[in-house]
């Protein structure tokens, strides 16, 4: 079981991100809405996507603007993305349009109250596919360098379905509520 103190030093504040997204109608507020940029288990079609982005909206696949190192961790092989760019890769994901029960959900299954979490960052992402103006800030959860003690893998640029078949489920995380098999990283 893991079980871990919520200290109000690990909680980051929510914020609405910077960049009007172009999704956004006119009219309709956006105070309600978050983006997040996945790249691991909560990409559609991959081990935590069914269980915890049934609310999120899909925008499409995007990549960081800088270059980040994201590689498969320990035993479990959890797709982790380092804090610090400039090293690595530009990582591949997905963009995701989420409420704040998502934003909350997503920030549980992610341990950012526990020291071995990841941290929720800002980063800038733009479309894979798209005009260099469809750029957005996003939130990120990252992991520290430190916090990446075994590391299974090469940088990579995108966590492919290959790489998901190897991942262990975290088991009985009480820190979110749950008592089945779990979760890992976005």
């Amino acid at each position: 079981m893991v079980v871990c103190d919520r200290s109000p030093f690990h909680r980051m504040s929510v914020k609405r991100v910077s960049s009007t997204p172009s999704f956004w109608q006119p009219g309709k507020p956006m105070t309600d809405r978050f983006l997040v940029f996945v790249y691991g288990t909560l990409k559609k079609g991959f081990p935590n996507h069914d269980r915890y982005m049934q609310q999120a909206r899909r925008m499409g696949t995007f990549r960081t603007w800088e270059r980040y190192r994201l590689v498969l961790n320990g035993d479990r092989y959890s797709p982790c993305m380092m804090a610090g760019a400039g090293r690595g890769r530009r990582v591949v994901g997905e963009l995701y349009e989420v409420d704040p029960a998502g934003l909350a959900m997503m920030d549980r299954l992610e341990r950012i109250d526990c020291p071995d979490g990841y941290r929720r960052h800002r980063i800038r992402v733009d479309r894979v596919d798209g005009p260099p103006s469809d750029a957005y800030d996003v939130f990120v959860y990252l992991k520290a360098p430190e916090g990446v003690d075994d590391p299974r893998s090469e940088a990579l640029e995108t966590y492919t379905l290959e790489e998901a078949r190897m991942y262990r489920n975290r088991t009985v995380n009480r820190s979110i509520g749950e008592n089945k098999d779990e979760i890992g990283s976005t």
